[in-house]
């Protein structure tokens, strides 16, 4: 049985949910409609959905607080809709936990696109188990198709864009890797967002890591961008 994708679409304008359930129903995506923050929160506890589209300037409960409260009980990808003019919204959305942002007006055919680019991994329909990509740096071992990470075997729980870029950081290990790069292969060549959402998302890997891990490094370059590696990995290496 073909699996078919499931949206909900939380904003206030009906113009929006009508433009974009053509597309999906166009792309074989089933979707539900929130037009509010607490009605969101309220399809959220009730149904297994794939992606959520959060506007956030809804009423009852913003966006971003919707958001936080989704991201206590479920890592499920979520892409912020928002305004020009709401830019610390969106980098605000992006370290509550969100995966991604669309800045209004959009073309609902790259919603669809957007969707389709973060459940590419974590979708289990669209894995080729026969690759079976495992990456091991230092005590990190990350099991690229099966969409988990262990740090001294205890597992530890990404969003799928934060999965994303520490699966490209670790397979161009001691690299130094340009924000503009990670933007572009994490995000795609036709996203037209700021290279913030990059270090949005680094710090928020960093956050997660360090309770359970000490020799995983993430090095800032200054004015470049990152490169991940392990402190010390001379020594670490003997030790092993």
């Amino acid at each position: 049985m073909t699996h078919h994708l499931k949206v909900l679409i939380c904003d206030d304008s009906l113009a929006i949910h009508e433009s974009l359930k053509t597309y999906f129903n166009e792309a074989n995506i089933d979707c539900d409609s929130a037009f509010d923050g607490v009605e969101a929160l309220l399809k959220f506890n009730e149904v297994k959905y794939d992606t959520i589209i959060l506007d956030i300037m809804m009423p009852k409960k913003y966006g971003t607080d919707v958001c936080k409260e989704i991201r206590l009980k479920s890592n499920v990808p979520i892409i912020i809709l928002s305004s020009r003019g709401e830019e610390f919204d969106r980098i605000n959305g992006l370290e509550l936990g969100a995966d991604d942002y669309i800045t209004k007006p959009f073309s609902p055919r790259e919603v669809v696109a957007r969707i389709h680019t973060i459940l590419k991994r974590t979708n289990p329909n669209t894995i080729n188990k026969s690759l079976n990509e495992i990456i091991k740096i230092g005590d990190m071992t990350i099991d690229v198709d099966g969409f988990t990470l262990h740090i001294n075997n205890i597992e530890v729980v990404m969003t799928p864009k934060e999965f994303e870029i520490l699966v490209f950081l670790a397979r161009n290990k001691n690299k130094v890797i340009s924000r503009e790069t990670i933007l572009n292969r994490v995000w795609g060549v036709d996203y037209f967002g700021d290279t913030r959402a990059v270090d949005t998302l680094i710090k928020r890997i960093r956050q997660k890591i360090p309770k359970t891990l000490n020799n995983l490094d993430i090095k800032s370059i200054y004015g470049v961008g990152y490169k991940l590696g392990v402190k010390d990995e001379e020594n670490y290496n003997k030790a092993k």
